[in-house]
């Protein structure tokens, strides 16, 4: 490995059975978006560990879209579209990416609620550790989120992130303290992870992914 050196993602399409993950355009993907994500507070409470969100109108959320989402190298953000509605269900992201040591972090993402708990959110992030560890040999893939986040902590261990500690006191967010909980996966855990999600995702057995990844 002395001297290897790796190359920032590629910014393209990610295809799969459930989901598309497409580069996010506000202007095709804002309506669909603010629909999926407001209106109610089951809706909006995708917002409740981000650091922005919600929004007033679709106007304002396509303003924050083109300000802080798009047209950067860091982050690299992505529209999942449900394949059996060709509709647009939520972001994922790449960002903190740091080519020279291969390593980077999936956030921003939030999905809207209808299909939580579904193989849509799970082959949304199956797609980014696939472009990331296969595409682009990346050694490290992080999962951060607030320590009070329980979805977003399950959904990192389901997948077989593994906890790696607490920054206590880490942010200052929504007025309040944020205590921050890191997860990784690296590419020798991926060897066994990528199997587990393929078990599960395209298999006809009924079987738990994180009874997988935890065995």
């Amino acid at each position: 490995m002395k001297n290897q050196t790796w190359q920032p993602p590629e910014f393209i399409q990610l295809d799969g059975q459930f989901v598309t993950l497409t580069p996010l355009f506000p202007e095709r993907d804002v309506e669909a978006l603010y629909a999926a994500s407001h209106g109610s507070p089951q809706k909006e409470a995708v917002w409740n560990y981000l650091f922005y969100g919600p929004f007033d109108s679709p106007s304002t959320m396509k303003d924050w879209m083109e300000k802080e989402m798009v047209g950067k190298s860091d982050p690299l953000v992505w529209t999942v579209f449900e394949n059996s509605t060709n509709t647009q269900v939520g972001i994922v992201a790449l960002l903190a990416i740091v080519p020279n040591h291969g390593r980077a972090e999936i956030g921003h993402v939030w999905l809207t609620p209808a299909v939580h708990k579904t193989k849509v959110n799970t082959e949304s992030q199956f797609l980014l550790l696939k472009h990331l560890f296969n595409r682009h040999c990346y050694r490290r893939i992080e999962w951060k989120c607030d320590s009070l986040n329980h979805a977003s902590r399950t959904a990192a261990a389901r997948m077989g992130f593994i906890f790696e500690g607490r920054f206590r006191q880490h942010m200052f967010v929504r007025g309040r303290n944020r205590d921050t909980d890191w997860f990784a996966m690296t590419d020798k855990e991926w060897l066994r992870c990528q199997g587990n999600f393929q078990k599960w995702l395209y298999s006809n057995e009924k079987i738990s992914l994180m009874a997988l990844n935890n065995s």
